[in-house]
């Protein structure tokens, strides 16, 4: 029983955010997605990242590992997604960024965070960061046929993490003031990204089910594999293999959505993965966890 709780405890406060997301959405209620996607990413983010370094403290060797397992798994994720795709005669360019980008941030973050408290937090930041950079490069790149490395720059979040990255190294003291402004700020991310989330969720329209339903299926499956694997190679322990895991095994990105969107790559179907695999992590990730943090 006492496992039972501990996992509730966890899954319980994403489950209800994304479900106000959703009953958002079911009743129409004014809810500007782009204002907020923007807050998110452009403040909330960012302060998340600095606020989390600055009362954490970790190594440099930690955090270089846990980079390099990040590394590990994306280079995984696009290597076995684009064979998979290859024998199945699909268009990469379609389906290989929803296959690579796992939800890493809105969905991932909250998991991490309630699952492994703060110090599992700035972990799970270093994953979600990897993320970001490859989705405004080669997830862009891979959808669009070219690079744009303007979107990085207007990237605030990629500035935080250099000086997260510097804090660490350098052992900064972070003045309280700047401590409590950006911990307001960032504490504003993971509900809002969730909520967020649902309504998303609510208004994607999705075709081509089957095919959906494989790619979701193999996305989740493809990332705990290879989470597991890389953690294993690498010899991970606690919250670092639990991180690894984790933010490997997340959904399908909603993020891939809109670059389908953007570029006419099957937004549709790219949809349907969308909502599939997070329909289907909902169920599956009481059962992730409890393996991860109670069965080795």
């Amino acid at each position: 029983m006492e496992v039972i709780g501990d996992l509730m405890a966890v899954v319980t406060p994403v489950f209800i955010c994304v479900a106000i997301g959703l009953l958002w959405g079911k009743l129409n209620k004014p809810f500007d997605t782009d204002i907020i996607t923007s807050l998110v990413y452009t403040v909330g983010a960012p302060c998340l990242i600095i606020a989390t370094f600055a009362k954490v403290k970790i190594s440099s060797a930690a955090l270089a590992e846990l980079a390099l397992a990040g590394l590990l798994c994306y280079a995984a994720f696009a290597v076995i997604g684009a064979l998979v795709l290859k024998a199945a005669r699909l268009e990469i360019a379609d389906y290989l960024p929803s296959l690579m980008f796992p939800l890493t941030g809105s969905m991932g973050l909250p998991v991490c965070l309630f699952a492994l408290g703060e110090p599992g937090l700035a972990l799970a930041l270093v994953y979600f960061m990897l993320g970001t950079l490859g989705t405004f490069t080669v997830g862009a790149a891979i959808a669009a046929g070219r690079v744009s490395l303007k979107e990085i720059a207007r990237t605030p979040a990629v500035y935080a993490v250099f000086v997260a990255v510097y804090m660490v190294v350098a052992e900064v003291q972070t003045p309280q003031w700047i401590v409590n402004t950006t911990a307001l700020l960032g504490g504003t991310v993971i509900p809002m990204q969730l909520i967020a989330l649902g309504r998303s969720l609510m208004a994607l329209r999705f075709a081509g089910v089957g095919r959906s339903t494989a790619l979701g299926l193999l996305r989740l499956a493809m990332g705990v594999a290879v989470g597991w694997g890389v953690a294993a190679g690498l010899g991970l322990t606690g919250a670092a293999r639990a991180v690894v895991i984790l933010q490997s095994a997340m959904p399908v990105a909603v993020s891939s959505y809109l670059f389908a969107q953007l570029y006419g790559r099957k937004p549709e179907e790219v949809a349907g993965m969308v909502l599939i695999s997070t329909a289907v992590s909902f169920l599956t990730l009481p059962l992730l966890l409890y393996f991860v943090l109670h069965a080795g």
